[in-house]
């Protein structure tokens, strides 16, 4: 099996702490802390221990090992091109037939070859049916904002973990050191640089049993194969069909509004720029840069490349390149991609209105 040492840890959550953009924006983790005392007794451990024997930048919060406790290192940036991940939450997941095996399990960890239950086979994203494949996100690591990137999801499933006492399973492979599992992430349909890494029933994932209902959490790289090879987990095809292909963007039409425009007769009398006011309708930071505008007659207006509409924020922005017509216009809104996001039309009587900015209801 490509995945070294691949089994599952049967676990109590104890703690966790994560690198953020400015501690590590390369290839940083969220260590989650737990031990496997079959009594449930968490084991004494210095909370403060990583930030007492800090090392030196990029790892500032040199050693990731808290003695007492063992330590899963899940990924939460790729190293890829694209460094997004895919996010899946399930919880229904006690109705997939892994949780009655899961629950029998010893705490510890079991090689999957060991788990005659198993049959030699853990998770698989592609064929384990473990989630709905179009609930997931592609998520970056750590941007300004709420619930919009991979901290502010992930973090919330594994504090209410530990506050809870609940049981964890890790599935990935057990450090060479044996205090800890990392590859708690899919682990097929790679990209070349780790397609040695390529396999099929051996995919990372986190399952948490609570006393009344089970979660699971999972993780894949934008950049990994949707298709792979049912005997090596290879990806399929040369146009490689990625999750960044088939998930849902986080920019919908919608999420971002054109509020108001002044729209002026063109002219000498013009005492200022046209404008258009755009409304940010989501809770999270919107990057504008090379979104534009288009009237209708094809002109068109490039959004300034450092354009941001911070969460549920309006915005002015100067249109040059683009003029609208007093007689009456449309004004479409294209996201980078050059997919609409609002649109709007006025007739003559509103166009008219020279220094007066139309607002439009949505």
């Amino acid at each position: 099996m490509p995945v070294k040492d691949y089994g599952i840890w049967k676990a109590f959550p104890a703690h966790y702490e994560f690198e953020d953009r400015y501690e590590d924006s390369k290839s940083p983790h969220l260590s989650l802390y737990y031990h496997d005392n079959s009594n449930a007794k968490a084991p004494q451990f210095d909370r403060e221990y990583r930030h007492k024997h800090k090392g030196n930048p990029p790892n500032k919060l040199k050693p990731k090992e808290i003695p007492g406790l063992f330590r899963a290192a899940i990924n939460i940036k790729s190293t890829a091109k694209d460094s997004r991940l895919a996010y899946w939450v399930n919880h229904k997941i006690v109705e997939h037939p892994i949780s009655g095996k899961l629950e029998n399990l010893d705490y510890g960890f079991h090689p999957i070859e060991d788990l005659s239950d198993f049959d030699g086979k853990g998770l698989d994203f592609i064929r384990g049916n473990l989630f709905v494949t179009k609930s997931g996100r592609v998520l970056p690591h750590d941007i300004p904002g709420t619930n919009n990137d991979i901290i502010d999801v992930l973090e919330p499933e594994v504090k209410k973990a530990i506050q809870q006492k609940a049981t964890i399973y890790l599935f990935g492979s057990m450090f060479n050191t044996k205090n800890g599992i990392h590859d708690i992430h899919m682990n097929q349909g790679n990209i070349p640089h780790f397609v040695k890494d390529d396999g099929v029933f051996q995919d990372g994932g986190l399952i948490i049993q609570y006393s009344d209902h089970w979660t699971g959490v999972f993780l894949a790289f934008a950049s990994q194969a949707v298709h792979t090879d049912d005997n090596n987990g290879h990806a399929l095809a040369k146009r490689v069909v990625t999750w960044a292909d088939v998930l849902p963007q986080e920019i919908i039409e919608n999420s971002v509004t054109i509020k108001e425009a002044l729209v002026h007769p063109r002219g000498k009398t013009a005492k200022e720029k046209e404008f258009v006011m755009l409304e940010n309708l989501t809770n999270h930071r919107v990057a504008l840069a090379s979104w534009k505008f288009h009237n209708a007659a094809g002109q068109v207006q490039e959004l300034p490349r450092d354009a941001v509409l911070d969460s549920l924020a309006m915005k002015k922005f100067d249109v040059t390149k683009c003029p609208f017509s007093s007689n009456g216009d449309t004004i479409t809104l294209l996201n980078d991609k050059g997919l609409r996001v609002d649109g709007v039309s006025y007739g003559a009587q509103q166009g008219a209105m020279e220094g007066r900015p139309i607002v439009f209801a949505h």
